[in-house]
């Protein structure tokens, strides 16, 4: 399931919902010409997120290059292919700034360039721009397949740090730049899932969702339970086993000293269809709704005792794209195969540790529970 990333991650701009991103086009030369004239008449010669209009100078010229940068084949040269954006005011049709997203990180992007530079012309700052930019380029990065988003400020650019912290940028370190600058790299998972994300589903209805926080000797921290009252049709997964339909429960178990979120699926008669396992980054709790940070791994245990692993493909590929490190890598293979050894055989003892608390949850007086 997708994460909610709007309505959790993004502190809402001042601009919330005034720009549009495009792809430039004959019909913006004009703007393109006035925002790099504003930008060199306030002394600002170097440019940030403008795919090089700074150093070309010429709008047709800088318009062939930027087609040329969205080709896969620069990959083949060690470089990033790149979609750059103008960001325009829908009120006004108004160049507002400029947005480019490198697809993948090469080495020099990893260390100080990130996935996403932008720039907000001078006239138009401290409104909020920035932040609304980054909130739409994400979306972007999703589209692209990019799950975890590096972005790179100075530390005394305080409005960029800002909109980067805006849209759930986490600060990683700070690296000497080569202009002697303060280089700070933030990172912005795109892999963060809030407990309460299926009341957006499409495929659901109506649902019914209650968080009890827990602290006894088997379990402390928050479970949270999602009563799908009615679902359009069932979902199954690639083995044909259905995993969400109308009266179907998934109880989840976020332990915030843990790097593992257990959901216990069960169907319209309680009884349990597999317990799903993810591997996260972080478990935590943000506007007082739980989340986990996946870390791409998932194990799922069958009532049979089957144990299967997943995703392994997506965790290599983000590896591949620079995403994590090799120790990110490690740890996550170590805390899946300590899980493994942990669950195998013991699918009896498992499911009579979530079936207390789905029938005490299910069953408990709302009062007791908070209902979402």
């Amino acid at each position: 399931m997708e994460s909610n990333l709007k309505n959790h991650i993004c502190k809402k701009s001042k601009a919330y919902g005034e720009l549009k991103l495009i792809f430039p086009t004959e019909e913006y030369k004009n703007q393109v010409e006035e925002y790099l004239k504003e930008h060199f008449e306030n002394g600002e010669l170097d440019l940030s997120g403008d795919g090089g209009l700074d150093k070309i100078k010429d709008f047709d010229k800088w318009l062939i290059k930027i087609k040329k940068d969205l080709s896969k084949k620069l990959a083949k040269e060690e470089k990033s292919p790149s979609t750059l954006y103008l960001a325009i005011r829908k009120s006004d049709n108004k160049l507002i700034g400029t947005i480019q997203i490198r697809h993948h990180l090469t080495e020099k992007l990893l260390k100080n360039g990130g996935h996403i530079g932008d720039g907000v012309r001078p006239s138009e700052r401290n409104k909020g721009y920035a932040t609304e930019m980054i909130r739409l380029a994400l979306e972007e990065c999703k589209k692209l397949g990019i799950k975890r988003v590096l972005m790179v400020c100075y530390k005394d650019n305080v409005a960029s740090r800002k909109s980067i912290i805006n849209n759930g940028g986490i600060l990683e370190n700070e690296i000497l730049a080569e202009n002697g600058k303060i280089d700070q790299r933030y990172w912005i998972s795109l892999k963060k899932r809030y407990a309460d994300r299926l009341k957006e589903d499409k495929n659901v209805e109506k649902i019914k969702q209650k968080i009890k926080h827990i602290k006894s000797k088997d379990f402390t921290g928050d479970i949270f339970l999602n009563y799908f009252i009615k679902a359009k049709k069932p979902y199954e997964t690639e083995n044909g086993i259905c995993i969400q339909d109308t009266g179907y429960k998934w109880l989840e178990f976020y332990d915030y000293n843990s790097k593992v979120k257990l959901t216990a699926i069960y169907d319209e008669n309680n009884k349990i269809i597999e317990w799903y396992f993810d591997i996260a980054r972080s478990i935590g709790k943000e506007n007082n709704v739980p989340y986990e940070d996946d870390l791409y791994l998932d194990v799922v245990l069958r009532p049979d005792g089957e144990i299967i692993l997943l995703d392994e493909d997506e965790i290599k590929e983000a590896y591949e794209r620079k995403e994590m490190t090799k120790s990110e890598l490690d740890d996550a293979y170590k805390i899946t195969n300590d899980l493994i050894k942990k669950i195998q055989g013991k699918e009896k003892k498992i499911e009579v540790f979530t079936d207390k608390y789905l029938n005490e949850i299910l069953y408990e007086e709302d009062a007791k529970c908070q209902i979402l």
